[in-house]
């Protein structure tokens, strides 16, 4: 190799450099904690990553364990006897209170309420950060169940006349990936407060209480309530442990990320 095309790699590779140091300057996310590796993660970071990827691996391979079995055709024992056991249940006064019930884990009762303390939280507390976590656990749900139904494709059950009508695929269930993420952003946000303990009791009744009246009205299947559950613990675990984690990382005494000051 002749020097001067030594000469000509060697400004082609700097160029390249200054291209991507505007690209990505050495200020942003990775570029702080990387030049700053000699600086320690805020007290507690690993546990809560311990914590945390725990938390996200068990609905995970429990989602991926019934979709498996949806993929492949097989009837998952308890659909059924679940279902026809809430048939047996039937009357006219339990479907109205179905019919009502279920709306609160809809398209219209759950984003209303998760505005509505996001407006709340953000003029209390002075902060945006509940609406964010809500904003993106929510949103970030509903694209991932419709995702979901279009890659499953899974019918309806027919195991007895719906009560009520729905278009869509039925795995997994969006009613209940709505409420559970709706009720772990509450419970992730009333975890420091002295609210905590009557949030997280009544998340263990919200939540399946929508799920049971989406098979009481027939459209859902055991098990697209229990993969809903599933994915939404998931998702809904990530997205708060990041924002935790930047909130720590952001009161650090030595802030490993460092905002770009703006001229």
């Amino acid at each position: 190799m002749s020097r001067t095309t030594t000469i000509r790699g060697a400004r082609a590779l700097s160029s390249a450099r200054d291209v991507l140091r505007r690209l990505y300057p050495s200020d942003g996310l990775l570029g702080s904690i990387v030049d700053r590796r000699d600086v320690p993660l805020p007290r507690g970071t690993w546990a809560i990553f311990g914590v945390a990827f725990v938390g996200f691996a068990t609905p995970v391979i429990g989602f991926v364990e019934l979709a498996e079995r949806i993929r492949s055709g097989a009837k998952l024992p308890f659909d059924q006897p679940v279902m026809m056991w809430l048939q047996r249940r039937h009357s006219p006064r339990n479907t109205r209170i179905a019919r009502a019930v279920t709306e609160l884990g809809g398209v219209t009762a759950v984003p209303l309420f998760a505005l509505a303390t996001s407006a709340y939280l953000v003029s209390v507390r002075g902060s945006r950060r509940p609406a964010a976590l809500l904003t993106v656990s929510l949103v970030g749900s509903t694209i991932i169940n419709s995702v979901l139904k279009a890659l499953y494709r899974r019918a309806r059950p027919t195991f007895f006349p719906h009560i009520v009508q729905e278009e869509s695929f039925s795995f997994p269930s969006g009613h209940a990936m709505a409420s559970a993420a709706l009720a772990g952003c509450t419970c992730v946000l009333a975890w420091p407060t002295r609210w905590r303990a009557a949030v997280i009791a009544g998340s263990a009744v919200y939540v399946p209480t929508i799920g049971g009246t989406r098979m009481y009205l027939g459209v859902h299947f055991p098990s697209d309530i229990l993969a809903g559950w599933c994915v939404s613990l998931a998702w809904v675990g990530e997205v708060a442990t990041i924002m935790w984690l930047m909130d720590r990382l952001d009161d650090a005494p030595t802030p490993m990320i460092r905002r770009r000051e703006t001229v």
